[in-house]
């Protein structure tokens, strides 16, 4: 989902420059790049429209490829109220935390936030929260239209489970109190030499107020970590789910925050596909593919009016599929 709206000047169309030649295509006094098609609709791409999302860049063919990727999502994925809202939401979450965070004086500690990511106010950061929604669409969009190819292969490439978990919350991971160390003991105990089920133990002795109500519940989990397991429980954690198969249950596991057990609870490929059916923006099947951006734009019929952005777009395209193929050693 990280699609950057492109930031560079180049010369898109060589009719910008040096005069439209007479077979160039015009629409509405506007001359078109490229023409989009799926199904029984057709779109435009024009050069006016290039020319202004387009800066100077160092990068000339990704910045082309990026343009005309952006213009056909917004020409696809128009902004709608939807997206205005989603984008909304996104905001007042963030106030709401800096707010909870650093009181009254949350704006000056957000806005140092947002400069320090590259946003110079918080209108800026909304704009680009649409731009990822928008992409998001794109990608859901042929998902849905090809669910089936694109779970296989992401249950082929990144081996998902559903994992649940019980977090222990300690001050120092590396030096345990007593009551600390007497804890995770108890746990252990548990899990090891009772008839009481993971689920249950993680409900009356997790600290991780987001999944104990679960029953440590944290979903789905691959090894791509879509989920952003690393992140929020730490490298540690996210190793230790990888290395257990069905019904396994780690050891204890020093990781953010706390110290950890880990259970791969269920890897049944029908139970997964089920629940990914129901895609949405959260989906890991968005985020599993760096390469999906190129997929999904190769699935469209583009007739291209300029030859050099042709030329330009279908060798970024070309070299990218290249690349993914021979990554994953099918080359």
């Amino acid at each position: 989902m990280k699609l950057k709206k492109c930031a560079a000047a180049l010369l898109v169309s060589s009719c910008l420059l040096t005069g439209c030649s007479s077979s160039a295509k015009k629409v509405d006094s506007k001359y078109v790049v490229a023409s989009l098609s799926k199904g029984n609709k057709t779109k435009n791409i024009f050069a006016d429209d290039l020319y202004k999302d387009v800066l100077d860049s160092s990068s000339k063919n990704s910045t082309v490829f990026n343009a005309v990727l952006q213009n056909l999502i917004d020409k696809k994925f128009p902004v709608n109220e939807d997206m205005e809202e989603d984008a909304d939401t996104i905001i007042s979450q963030i106030k709401s935390y800096y707010k909870n965070q650093y009181g009254d004086n949350y704006k000056s500690t957000l806005n140092q936030q947002l400069k320090s990511a590259g946003y110079t106010n918080m209108k800026q950061y909304r704009e680009k929260m649409i731009k990822q929604i928008q992409y998001a669409n794109f990608l859901l969009d042929y998902i849905d239209d090809n669910f089936d190819d694109v779970f296989n292969d992401y249950y082929q490439q990144c081996s998902p489970k559903y994992v649940s978990l019980i977090k222990i919350s300690v001050s120092d991971t590396s030096s345990l109190t007593d009551d600390e160390n007497s804890k995770i003991n108890e746990v252990k105990e548990l899990i090891n030499n009772t008839d009481k089920s993971f689920g249950d133990i993680a409900q009356d002795y997790s600290n991780d107020s987001t999944t104990s109500k679960k029953k440590g519940s944290i979903g789905i989990v691959d090894t791509k970590d879509t989920a952003g397991i690393s992140d929020s429980y730490g490298e540690n954690v996210f190793n230790a789910i990888n290395s257990l198969s069905e019904g396994q249950v780690s050891d204890a596991i020093a990781g953010t925050d706390g110290y950890y057990f880990v259970k791969v609870t269920n890897t049944n490929k029908k139970a997964l596909k089920k629940e990914l059916k129901k895609t949405d923006i959260d989906s890991p099947l968005l985020a599993y593919d760096d390469y999906l951006q190129y997929v999904v734009y190769d699935s469209y019929k583009v007739t291209y009016k300029d030859k050099s952005i042709k030329k330009i777009v279908q060798e970024v395209v070309k070299n990218a599929l290249d690349e993914r193929k021979t990554k994953r050693g099918e080359a």
